[in-house]
């Protein structure tokens, strides 16, 4: 790890202070793309995260600051209702890339979906097929999104899969 500092996870929910950088950085990497706004992000995505439903939102913190986030969601794609639930907003700044954060952010979600009851989840990807693909999911598709062409890709939540994890 970079400066040997630990990271943690923990629910956005727990760290109200941070819902304006998730917001900023969600906004930066797709809000402006899609007509969205930086008060809706805010707003719609992270005021609302929770710790026993959906929506939810962790948050990967180093030495007290945020490195990076991922949200479960009921649904991230217009063209797909029928599927749910959707690991949604997975970003990692860029001090913090290439460490491993993202598969930390990732599997916890998992965990988290599995909590909550879920027994798969739902993601696209224009870019990231490959860290999905490694990790245990499989592309079932693909759909067109306001930022491109997608994988639509799922993973199974079974049991199996999270035996060995905390």
């Amino acid at each position: 790890m970079h400066g040997g500092s630990k990271i943690i996870v923990e629910y956005l929910e727990t760290y109200p202070n941070f819902i304006p950088v998730c917001a900023s950085w969600a906004f930066g990497q797709w809000g402006c793309h899609s007509n969205g706004s930086f008060a809706q992000a805010e707003r719609e995505f992270f005021e609302a995260a929770q710790t026993q439903s959906i929506p939810l939102t962790l948050i990967a913190i180093e030495a007290g600051k945020p490195a990076g986030m991922v949200s479960l969601w009921e649904s991230d794609f217009r063209g797909r209702l029928d599927l749910t639930p959707w690991l949604k907003s997975l970003y990692v700044h860029p001090f913090h890339r290439n460490r491993g954060i993202a598969l930390l952010l990732i599997r916890r979600l998992e965990q988290e979906a599995r909590r909550l009851g879920y027994q798969s989840l739902y993601l696209t990807t224009e870019d990231a097929k490959n860290l999905y693909t490694k990790n245990g999911w499989q592309e079932i598709g693909y759909v067109n999104t306001p930022y491109g062409e997608a994988a639509l890709m799922t993973k199974a939540l079974t049991r199996a899969n999270y035996a060995c994890v905390e």
